[in-house]
């Protein structure tokens, strides 16, 4: 495993998640650098009311 001396992702500065990509300047968690809003998709919750609310 050599030749592994750089680093790709850093912390976040509006997270602090350890994946604010650094060359591609945006974080792979919340998406900052990206967009204004925080990243979030239906798939992360699962539906347990059944009527599309989600339980967090």
């Amino acid at each position: 495993m050599g030749k592994r001396q750089k680093k790709s992702h850093t912390i976040c500065r509006r997270c602090g998640k350890h994946a604010y990509h650094v060359s591609h300047r945006y974080c792979a968690h919340c998406g900052f650098g990206r967009s204004s809003r925080i990243r979030q998709f239906n798939w992360q919750w699962k539906d347990v009311l059944g009527k599309g609310q989600r339980k967090i």
